[in-house]
């Protein structure tokens, strides 16, 4: 860490303008990680951002559709979700889908994304988190599956580009030149988890949830608008139970996260 006091030294902004920013690979990871909290927080009157990484091209079991195409209705289709949900602005940063890699590119991009929405919170995949399942000797019906490398790679590349890109003052210099200043994190947020220590009451969202999510017509077949808000309130009641074993909360549906502090501002009386 340089010195702050420095001459020419660049004060670097911790003052926030959106409440959350939310980063997935894939059109719909959002909605699938955050869109009950995002909903409930844009309620309050927090502003929320949401950014996809990738195109989302690879997101069909048709290998001939026509790629623009398929490009710009899934953008459709994640507008359409943000609209339902209060999200105030959404990103597409066009990467190629099943083909991200945490590079200089991906990352300049997340910076400047971070830079621009100024977000207290940044929510994205749980980088660390591999593989999902159960103890086959315990539930040996159950089956498991590895966590797309999209979403860990997006992981990867935000946690990357918070620190120490987004808040170095010597960290792609060009964004100076778009008044894009360095700007410091305050907490993250990773969903898809096992390390959950957050539990967020969506009783309120949960179904805009559903309704977000349903808003994704080319991954869901004609049964998703029966069986889809029933699959989801189960998985959030699931969660919920979880926060009540863990932390002693009493709701009925929860979104669940693995929350890390990065800087807390000072108070009034610390800055006198």
């Amino acid at each position: 860490m340089g010195d702050r006091k420095a001459p020419g030294a660049l004060q670097v902004v911790t003052e926030p303008d959106f409440e959350a920013l939310v980063i997935g690979a894939h059109p719909d990871d959002d909605d699938f990680g955050t869109a009950a909290t995002s909903a409930l927080w844009a309620s309050q009157g927090k502003k929320i951002a949401w950014a996809v990484m990738t195109d989302g091209t690879e997101g069909s079991e048709v290998p001939n559709i026509d790629e623009e195409v398929f490009i710009r209705t899934r953008e459709q289709e994640q507008r359409t979700a943000c609209e339902l949900l209060g999200v105030k602005a959404v990103e597409f940063l066009h990467f190629h889908d099943g083909h991200l890699t945490n590079n200089d590119e991906t990352k300049r991009a997340v910076v400047k994304l971070i830079r621009k929405y100024r977000p207290r919170v940044i929510f994205t995949h749980d980088p660390s988190q591999h593989i999902f399942g159960p103890d086959p000797d315990e539930k040996p019906d159950d089956t498991g599956y590895l966590n797309h490398p999209d979403h860990r790679a997006t992981g990867n590349i935000v946690l990357d580009a918070i620190f120490p890109a987004a808040g170095n003052p010597r960290s792609y210099r060009d964004l100076l030149v778009e008044d894009l200043l360095p700007y410091k994190v305050h907490e993250i947020y990773l969903f898809a988890t096992s390390q959950s220590n957050t539990f967020i009451d969506i009783s309120e969202t949960i179904d805009l949830k559903a309704k977000a999510i349903l808003s994704h017509l080319t991954q869901f077949g004609p049964d998703a608008a029966t069986d889809l808000p029933k699959r989801m309130r189960e998985m959030a009641a699931r969660t919920a139970k979880t926060a009540k074993e863990q932390k002693g909360l009493d709701i009925q549906y929860a979104e669940a996260f693995r929350r890390v502090k990065l800087y807390i501002p000072p108070s009034p009386k610390d800055e006198a």
